[in-house]
């Protein structure tokens, strides 16, 4: 019995020596320990990715829009600049007016989906320029829709082909008539609901 007493402390002292004494508490945290902010700032990027989602489809209905058809009972022939133009002859006529730049059909499509109908100068084949607002989006059938506020009279284009009208026009430049007054911010807040921001940080507002 002592023969095995001593067998043992001899072993346990070797494996003393070569292994060296047991880790301390507290050395290695456990996952307990480890903090979760990263966790929750992960899922909370996702979270607000997840939100910024432009709808399948929207519309808006110019028919309660008094302010925006208002408008187009003066305009005349369209020329290139038009947009702008728009801008200098309805001061003192229209309060809320903004011009956004170097936005996409992304952009026209998002601020549909809030309830504006986005203005802009386009050119279909073998026709001449017109100023019409952008009134509807089907991201199924991929169309987007304009309409002539003066009659109601729709235009449905592809997207494709909107894209490619639009560039002979007013490329990445559209109207805004609101019944409140814009600022870029306000346009920046409204678009983070439905695009990410990689989407319209290259966008500039000038409002009045």
């Amino acid at each position: 019995m002592k023969n095995y007493s001593v067998f043992s402390i001899f072993v346990l002292a070797l494996l003393v020596i070569s292994c060296g004494p047991p880790p301390q508490s507290g050395m290695f945290p456990s996952i307990a320990e480890v903090p979760a902010s990263a966790e929750k700032s992960k899922s909370g990027t996702q979270s607000m990715t997840s939100q910024a989602n432009l709808p399948s489809g929207g519309r808006v209905d110019l028919r309660k829009m008094p302010y925006v058809r208002n408008v187009f009972k003066e305009v005349g022939p369209v020329r290139r600049g038009a947009i702008n133009d728009l801008y200098a002859t309805t001061r003192g006529k229209v309060d809320n007016i903004a011009i956004v730049s170097n936005c996409s059909l992304d952009v026209l499509k998002a601020f549909i989906a809030h309830g504006w109908a986005p203005i802009v100068v386009i050119q279909f084949q073998g026709r001449n320029l017109e100023m019409l607002p952008v009134v509807r989006y089907n991201h199924v059938s991929s169309d987007i829709f304009l309409q002539n506020p003066n009659n109601f009279a729709e235009q449905r284009v592809s997207d494709e082909d909107f894209e490619t009208y639009w560039g002979t026009g007013s490329r990445n430049q559209c109207a805004l008539i609101t019944p409140q007054q814009l600022t870029e911010a306000r346009v920046r807040a409204v678009l983070s609901k439905y695009l990410p921001a990689a989407a319209y940080e290259g966008i500039s507002v000038r409002s009045r």
